[in-house]
């Protein structure tokens, strides 16, 4: 009897070894075991590997991986409107850009603590806008898109994608791509999308359509930015906040449409001194460029919102200019 037990034990293991490695070799075929902190390493090794996470929850997992290795200087933390910022841009300080982790101001707070446990920049840039200060904003992006930093779950979140694709799987496409993170985090947007935006959505309706409005700011949307002061001050880094442009058409449509006026509350009550002064009390420099020459022109834009590597070449001069940036940056210099 013992000897039929142990040979039953025998084939169990053996069929669930074959399974096991079975698995493996699928999930191997199939790139599923690649990490983002794989992702961070083939990029270190060949920099002009385009790189893009199979989801965007661990896009800040990836970052985290190379802001470990590159030690910047400067980290900027934004939704994708600050994507085209590029470490050019900044020398002689070393830049990262780690756009397209943070939606709301609680990922704001997220991100930041996550990205500066470990390394310690000189300074972080947080891009603001008045819509992240709207309970809707919160609602809409606050679970989808807060950013997970578990290996596992990355991979057991591509196992699960390939096994709803059968019969038919193919494999995760994560480095090499035509679009995606660039080795100092920025974003490489295809020529003929860049292309495509240009021409349908630099209005207005684009900026109202993607963003919601309020009366006025949450202030359950502002008490993240608090604590993000708090916790900067605790790990000695300091804090640097910019309202990025919008394209003209957008920011005259938010000044003035009378239909629009209540919901375009939260977007006067940010562009108020009070909200500077807020913001300077926290000990948070704030740079609005909501109104700035920038706006005038469509090549420095892609869509209503996100600038293009132009317009943030202007947007990097008018930062270089200020005098919150000077005190941090002294070595910045704006372009001649």
């Amino acid at each position: 009897m013992m000897a039929a037990q142990r040979r039953y034990v025998a084939v169990v293991l053996a069929v669930l070894t074959l399974f096991s490695l079975s698995i493996a070799g699928f999930a191997y075929r199939f790139d599923a075991l690649t990490t983002p902190a794989h992702l961070a390493g083939l990029q270190s090794a060949e920099r002009d590997n385009i790189i893009l996470p199979a989801d965007l929850r661990y896009n800040a997992a990836f970052k985290r991986a190379r802001i470990a290795e590159l030690a910047p200087d400067i980290i900027v933390i934004s939704s994708s409107r600050a994507g085209t910022l590029r470490d050019w841009m900044f020398r002689p300080y070393r830049f990262y850009n780690a756009a397209f982790t943070a939606w709301t101001t609680r990922q704001l707070l997220d991100v930041f603590e996550h990205l500066t446990r470990e390394v310690r920049p000189r300074a972080v840039i947080v891009v603001l806008d008045y819509f992240m200060f709207t309970d809707a904003w919160e609602e809409a992006y606050g679970e989808q898109r807060t950013m997970v930093y578990s290996t596992s779950r990355y991979v057991s979140f591509k196992l699960a994608r390939l096994i709803r694709a059968l019969p038919s799987p193919s494999a995760f496409r994560e480095q090499r791509r035509p679009d995606g993170f660039r080795a100092d985090g920025s974003y490489l947007y295809p020529q003929d999308f860049i292309d495509t935006a240009r021409e349908k959505f630099q209005t207005a309706a684009r900026l109202i359509e993607s963003s919601p409005g309020a009366p006025q700011m949450s202030e359950r949307q502002k008490e993240p930015i608090a604590r993000l002061a708090a916790l900067a001050r605790e790990r000695n880094v300091r804090l640097i906040a910019v309202q990025l442009p919008y394209v003209r058409a957008a920011v005259d449509y938010l000044d003035h449409d009378e239909a629009y006026w209540t919901y375009s509350g939260v977007w006067r009550e940010f562009e108020s001194r009070q909200t500077a002064d807020w913001l300077r009390g926290l000990g948070i420099p704030f740079v609005d460029l909501a109104r700035s020459e920038i706006s005038d022109s469509s090549l420095n834009f892609i869509d209503a919102f996100h600038p293009s590597e132009d317009g943030m070449v202007r947007v990097r001069d008018v930062l270089a200019r200020q005098p919150d940036v000077q005190a941090v940056l002294p070595e910045l210099q704006p372009a001649q």
